[in-house]
């Protein structure tokens, strides 16, 4: 069998043993802020600390996304306490969220729920504005 061809067939069988693997636990690859997150059949909570100095006494989260199936719940909380209430995102969205907050950490939820598609997630601290 030539080279080529072994090749061929261990990648084919590297791209099937993912896609089972996908299908059977979920996956979850991306790094944010800095990059999209893909998804497929993924559920879990991610989260993410925050530091509001005396400068900043603003959190703003921009999320963007496409999720063909299943959905995605954001909320901030500050140690068990939630200071806001869930949003939850389904299907195509764009929204922003900012929050007036006193210097502390924060925390940033994100928890996914059999989401399949992607979604971009940013979030900075800042002077809080309006919009």
């Amino acid at each position: 069998m030539p080279a080529f061809w072994r090749r061929l067939l261990v990648l084919l069988a590297l791209a099937g043993l993912g896609y089972w693997y996908a299908e059977t636990y979920g996956v979850h690859a991306g790094l944010p802020p800095f990059t999209p997150v893909l998804l497929w059949d993924y559920s879990g909570e991610r989260t993410y600390e925050v530091t509001l100095r005396g400068s900043t006494d603003a959190l703003k989260v921009r999320l963007a996304g496409e999720l063909k199936q299943g959905s995605l719940k954001v909320w901030i909380s500050r140690g068990e306490r939630r200071l806001t209430r869930p949003r939850v995102y389904r299907q195509t969205f764009e929204d922003r969220m900012k929050r007036r907050l006193e210097p502390g950490r924060y925390t940033l939820h994100f928890a996914f729920q059999d989401a399949r598609g992607w979604v971009r997630l940013d979030w900075v601290s800042t002077k809080f504005e309006g919009w």
